[in-house]
């Protein structure tokens, strides 16, 4: 059997270097991690990741390839009390994970359990983490970089702003390739406006409670994974971050900024009761704020928050940001519930994530935009924000 080989620590997720794929997983309270990577038959297969630096476990897969699918079983203590729900048989998803196949279905096998474990293996019905390569060419794309005086913003769904459009194939309509497409590009100039703020595409879920009622979540406010573009705006889902792309050069062409709201406040998890996708099960005691009695913080109304004054969870979210600008070109980023970003628990204009954008050459130029109200103590600090946010 093959095995890993150490591999390093750094960049987060999955990443291919032209001969094998370096992993890596945060994870404080661990005692093991799996990587499990899946074949073409759906065929799982098990590797401990062999080295762990500070808090991040890594190794590197010789042979590895872009298309591989793969995800994480943890091993660590069972303490709910404590805020721990290690659970083995629950496939994660990589929470840096670039691309993700398949969608999440209410299904009780996603539960990690109540009392004792649930171990019930969820594989079978779980979505999959999937290497990319990060191939593109920009050829001589630049960001319009419009002042912020001059900037007139219009807000998006994908989906909704082309869908019933009759001057853009029909099956076109609703994707990330009509965002480019002529039609769209010349109606926007017409409107005058200098930048499109896209509704989330990074991947989402729709809430259990939805499924249960034959709903599905259309805005796209309960995020899976923020690495990944979402496919379900694509006309071919496993080119989407082509046409995604190639709809930002276009808009950029004609001078459009595109900015993303972003959903760095909760997870698709969902309170005690929701699936257990990846980050509860990674390390639930860092990635979220977490009551005395092990139960979760709500500040945002969606079952829980994530803690983003942890260094390891602060180093995600920047890297997050800094991933979608570099990799796709975004403009900058409109942030919902936006003062989770600032809670240490009390929301501070200096919070780690803050001065982590602030000092970044890359984030610091972007435009940034906040929803400025949580649930939490003093959940509306309007004016409290740093300067760089709007």
């Amino acid at each position: 059997m093959t095995q890993l080989t150490a591999g390093k620590p750094e960049p987060l997720g999955a990443s291919f270097d032209g001969k094998g794929v370096n992993f890596t997983l945060f994870s404080a309270h661990a005692e093991r991690v799996e990587l499990c990577v899946f074949d073409g038959e759906g065929n799982e297969h098990r590797y401990d990741l062999p080295a762990r630096t500070g808090d991040t476990w890594h190794g590197y897969l010789a042979g590895g390839r872009p298309g591989m699918h793969y995800g994480f079983r943890v091993h660590g203590p069972w303490e709910p009390s404590q805020g721990h729900w290690f659970n083995p048989a629950k496939l994660l998803i990589d929470p840096c994970a670039h691309r993700v196949d398949g969608e999440f279905k209410d299904d009780s096998l996603f539960h990690v359990g109540y009392g004792e474990p649930d171990h019930r293996d969820s594989a079978p019905v779980a979505p999959k983490s999937v290497v990319v390569h990060d191939l593109y060419d920009w050829e001589d794309d630049a960001p319009p970089r419009t002042p912020w005086g001059n900037t007139v913003i219009y807000e998006a769904h994908v989906k909704g702003l082309t869908y019933l459009h009759p001057s853009i194939p029909k099956e076109m309509r609703g994707t990330y390739k009509a965002l480019g497409h002529p039609t769209m590009v010349a109606y926007l100039k017409h409107l005058g406006i200098t930048a499109l703020e896209l509704l989330p595409v990074a991947h989402f879920a729709s809430e259990p409670r939805l499924q249960r009622l034959g709903l599905s979540n259309y805005w796209g406010y309960n995020p899976l994974a923020m690495f990944a573009l979402d496919p379900r705006y694509a006309v071919q889902p496993e080119k989407a971050r082509d046409e995604f792309r190639d709809a930002v050069k276009a808009l950029h062409a004609a001078g459009i900024e595109v900015i993303l709201d972003v959903v760095l406040n909760h997870s698709a998890e969902s309170d005690l009761d929701g699936p257990t996708l990846s980050q509860r099960g990674i390390d639930n005691r860092s990635y979220y704020w977490i009551r005395d009695d092990g139960d979760y913080e709500n500040w945002t109304g969606c079952g829980n928050t994530l803690n983003l004054s942890h260094p390891a969870v602060t180093h995600y979210a920047y890297e997050c940001l800094k991933y979608w600008v570099e990799t796709f070109h975004v403009d900058g980023f409109r942030f919902d519930l936006a003062p989770v970003m600032g809670r240490t628990p009390a929301f501070s204009q200096q919070a780690p994530l803050f001065e982590a954008i602030k000092n970044c050459p890359v984030l610091s130029k972007v435009k940034l935009i906040a929803e400025p109200w949580d649930i939490g103590e003093g959940s509306y600090p309007v004016g409290q924000f740093p300067p760089l946010v709007a």
